[in-house]
């Protein structure tokens, strides 16, 4: 299992070691770009799990400076996902009420959370924040704001899960609210020339969700300071879409992507199944995405950008950057 903490109290020195080890594989192996699984901007509330990696104190510097160091020695970029788990958390863990946009939990039979009021979503507001200016003080590249997958922002942009009816509920400028706070917050501290990524749920693919085109309206009101829009889809209730079940066929999901792509002007990814490298090149060939998300592929075989690119070297392909995850989507 690779949800270990990198620098957790929790845990022993020996399980950073082999956390930096197990990314330092697939940095040697030829990945381009490395997203680090999604990492906890306010714990206990916002966390997703014991092991959890965490961002939220200034004492998990030094360890995540060594790892940006280990990997920026093969040439690979690095960036760490930020995010706060909202109903997603589970109070056996977090010892307390997890919380939300509302009193709705993010999947059926889940815990009924807590609405957050607006003094606290300020407080998280900044919290991401600091959590961003932390990566960019530890050497990473980029920061990804994860904002799909039933966390805590796409709780709020849900109207599945936000029946608020304050200045964050209702209207899609509302319901975008606190994720604009957000990524504003994350441009504040990190300045104008650091990445900033913006990991979404293009489709929520569940009844009375966001569905692309309603993805492609709130996007207007998100877009103007992010550099690169990761585009997933699914929410907890759609899991088989947002953690791709192996019947589904290589790279389906690449039209979400190229609709955000051609409407926003801005690099996108695209991942999910993507297990065939000439899919792959068809999808950046096609214009749906720029980069290509690779989740499970990796984990089987670190070295896979590398075999890949010396098998198509000999007929003349070239292989574009791959990017590697082991956060809460495999691929």
């Amino acid at each position: 299992e690779m949800q270990r903490s990198l620098v957790g109290s929790e845990m022993c020195i020996e399980t950073g070691f082999l956390h930096i080890n197990y990314y330092e594989q697939r940095a040697k192996g030829g990945t381009g770009l490395i997203i680090v699984e999604n990492a906890s901007i306010d714990s206990p509330q916002g966390s997703n799990g014991t092991t959890q990696l965490r961002i939220d104190h200034d004492n998990y510097l030094p360890r995540l400076f060594k790892f940006c160091e280990n990997i920026h020695r093969y040439g690979t970029k690095i960036a760490i996902q930020i995010n706060h788990a909202g109903a997603s958390a589970v109070s056996s863990r977090i010892n307390m009420q997890p919380v939300s946009a509302s009193d709705v939990p993010s999947k059926e039979g889940g815990e009924i959370p807590r609405p957050l009021s607006k003094d606290e979503i300020l407080h998280i507001v900044k919290k991401y924040g600091e959590a961003a200016k932390r990566a960019q003080t530890a050497g990473f590249d980029a920061v990804e704001i994860h904002a799909g997958h039933s966390y805590l922002i796409s709780q709020f942009l849900s109207p599945i899960t936000n029946k608020r009816t304050d200045e964050f509920g209702g209207s899609v400028e509302n319901r975008t609210r606190f994720c604009r706070m957000v990524i504003d917050e994350v441009r504040k501290q990190v300045g104008p020339f650091f990445p900033i990524m913006l990991r979404l749920s293009a489709d929520g693919l569940m009844e009375g969700g966001n569905t692309l085109e309603d993805t492609l309206e709130y996007l207007d009101y998100l877009q103007e300071e992010v550099d690169i829009f990761d585009v997933s889809c699914g929410l907890n209730g759609s899991i088989q879409y947002q953690i791709d079940a192996n019947y589904l066929p290589d790279g389906w999901r690449s039209y979400m992507a190229k609709a955000v792509r051609e409407k926003f002007n801005k690099p996108c990814i695209s991942m999910g199944n993507v297990r065939d490298p000439k899919v792959a090149e068809r999808i950046l060939a096609d214009g749906d995405a720029d980069l290509i998300g690779m989740g499970r592929g990796l984990i089987a075989d670190p070295a896979w950008v590398n075999k890949v690119a010396q098998v198509m070297s000999v007929t003349s392909a070239n292989v574009s950057p791959c990017l590697l995850y082991t956060s809460d989507a495999a691929d």
